[in-house]
């Protein structure tokens, strides 16, 4: 009798299911955030005109350049998918006039051209780097590694794009280095291939091993591509390129021998090695460390001399002296050092009272030497560093040379507490050493258009604030990113690390608003634990809208390339001081017909 029940029971069901299906469906909107649509009486003006009822029915501010009128940088990251220029990045300047990226070139007679500014931008053609390094057999006797004359050795090279004169944050944009290996060419003669965006680099040579015990890096400051071959001659080394032998020759003590170690020259500024890897033996050793163009470092004080040990020792430091006029090199002495020491502890949460239980949790610790001690005086020449990840209880245990650390410790995302630094002396063995960062900081806020309406579904990232004006002290921990989206009432909360951050709101594709950037400062969790932001006000947009070509005569689209756009943040009021770093303003992809159009909001500040 069991049977029929359950079939009774299945066919009911079915009636059920079959007739609520027939109800009709209930229309849900695919977009719950606002939308930019006239009428523009409510919004705030531009810094020039007010906001006007666009050809697009939304409210644009229109400029009479039909871009921002400030400066900005427009950074083009072509797909590896591109038959042209694959991979690469491209960076166009504009400043508020649109020069030189929107100046319309001049006609030239019976030259049709596809593609011409402003509403179309071409991308520089793409050289090739060709070349090598060639050393004269003069200078190859001198360092000990006899060549034939101008024998060609395996180098690794770098392009490091740099900006002229109008663009002198250029460095400060997130570019990316190109790298090229040499390889036997054709003609059996090792050299370097690479493809280029036409623009101004340095180039670095970097002789590969063994060749780097006896040749030195090259550097070929501030160079510009041509319509041909770039730099197809590479360099030549030759006996009168190589700086003063006699300042580069150093003589390096360490009473416990030097096997196996090593000692180079460093540029402080950029930390490029500049010299020679030279290795050393025994007790005392004399070595040159052969540079070549670097004779206005030594003079301006830049360099240092490190003298490392080999890559698989551990608690052992690394000196690093800084020479003045070159001056330092005649006597290298590393100092006698006591033996390392193990540094164990946890990572707990805080507690209200000593002796109170802990509860750890994971986290990553960095020890950073400040000083390490000597069997005579503390030496800040001497550097170490390791990091050390706990266990899931934020147990952890490491070894390190006695002195005086800033110990940073990042604990695990979604532990909820905030990344520090502290101060350990490590003078003896510890074994209960304990850090107890507090917790992250709550940051509140709302973003609001200027019409008055709440920005909801709009995501909210935050990036550490690392231009050189908002740099803090040594001993504070960089913090790190966050993000989450707004709600329904256009307000937001999350949970980051106190310090100086780059905020965006980015409204909901489709929506027709600008992304907009502020630069807070969020404070510790032991000075608030909660952190409320003005409101965030999101104007109408500027639009900026044109199409990327390839520079062919037939022009052909640049498509699902990744276009950014960078300005430099306000200084308020108008002062002077340190430049802040570009900040991005804004992002889109091009569509297939390579068209791109970006909506901005005011300068950032």
């Amino acid at each position: 009798m069991s049977l029929p029940r359950i079939a009774g029971a299945t066919l009911l069901t079915a009636l059920v299911v079959g007739a609520s299906s027939c109800e009709p469906i209930e229309p849900r909107p695919l977009l719950t955030a606002p939308v930019n649509r006239c009428p523009c009486e409510k919004y705030e003006p531009g810094a020039s005109t007010a906001a006007r009822c666009s050809s697009r029915d939304r409210c644009e501010i229109l400029t009479a350049g039909g871009r921002p009128e400030f400066p900005f940088w427009i950074m083009v990251h072509v797909p590896d998918s591109s038959i042209f220029a694959p991979g690469s990045t491209y960076v166009l300047y504009s400043d508020a006039q649109g020069n030189p990226a929107f100046t319309e070139p001049p006609v030239k007679p019976g030259v049709v051209t596809r593609c011409r500014p402003p509403f179309c931008l071409p991308l520089a053609r793409i050289v090739g780097a060709t070349g090598g390094y060639l050393v004269k057999s003069d200078v190859s006797s001198v360092v000990g590694y006899p060549l034939v004359d101008l024998a060609s050795i395996p180098v690794r090279v770098v392009y490091e794009p740099i900006g002229n004169e109008q663009q002198k944050t250029f460095p400060a944009l997130p570019l990316d280095l190109a790298f090229a290996s040499s390889r036997i060419g054709t003609n059996g003669v090792v050299e370097f291939l690479r493809a280029l965006p036409a623009g101004r680099y340095r180039r670095v040579f970097y002789p590969q091993p063994p060749f780097d015990e006896f040749f030195p890096p090259a550097i070929d400051d501030e160079r510009e591509t041509q319509d041909g071959d770039f730099w197809p001659d590479g360099f030549v080394l030759a006996r009168d390129q190589l700086d003063d032998v006699e300042s580069r020759t150093a003589n390096i003590k360490r009473e416990d021998g030097l096997d196996g170690w090593r000692a180079w020259l460093v540029d402080r500024p950029s930390q490029r090695r500049i010299s020679v890897l030279r290795t050393l033996a025994g007790t005392e050793s004399t070595v040159e460390l052969y540079t070549t163009g670097q004779q206005e470092a030594y003079r301006r004080d830049f360099l240092d001399a490190v003298v490392a040990p080999p890559p698989r020792w551990t608690a052992v430091p690394r000196l690093v002296t800084r020479l003045f006029g070159g001056a330092g090199l005649k006597n290298l002495v590393y100092p006698s050092i006591p033996p390392p020491v193990t540094v164990a502890g946890v990572v707990a949460q805080p507690t209200k009272k000593a002796g109170d239980p802990l509860f750890g949790y994971a986290a990553r610790v960095t020890f950073e030497s400040q000083s390490i001690a000597t069997n005579a005086e503390p030496s800040t020449l001497l550097q170490y560093e390791t990091t050390v990840n706990t266990d899931d209880r934020g147990r952890f245990a490491t070894v390190l040379p006695p002195g005086t650390y800033a110990a940073t410790i990042e604990p695990a995302e979604g532990t909820g507490y905030a990344k520090r630094k502290d101060v350990v002396v490590v003078d003896r063995a510890v074994t209960a050493l304990t850090f107890q960062p507090p917790l992250r900081t709550r940051v509140k806020g709302r973003a609001v258009l200027t019409d008055g309406r709440a920005l909801s579904d709009a995501e909210v990232v935050a990036i550490p604030n690392t231009s050189p004006e908002a740099r803090p002290s040594p001993m504070f921990a960089q913090p790190r990113p966050g993000r989450t989206l707004t709600d329904d009432d256009g307000r937001f909360e999350l949970e980051v690390d106190p310090g100086p951050y780059v905020l965006s709101v980015i409204p909901k594709a489709g929506t027709g608003f600008p992304r907009v950037v502020v630069r807070p400062e969020i404070p510790g969790s032991l000075t608030a634990q909660e952190a409320e932001l003005a409101d965030i006000r999101v104007p109408a947009p500027t639009r900026l809208a044109f199409t990327l070509r390839d520079p062919s005569p037939t022009g052909n689209p640049i498509a699902r390339a990744v276009v950014r756009v960078f300005a430099t943040p306000a200084v308020p009021g108008g002062g002077a001081g340190v430049v802040p770093d570009p900040v991005e303003i804004g992002s889109a992809m091009t569509d297939s017909e390579g068209f791109v159009e970006i909506l901005l909001a005011q300068e950032p500040r």
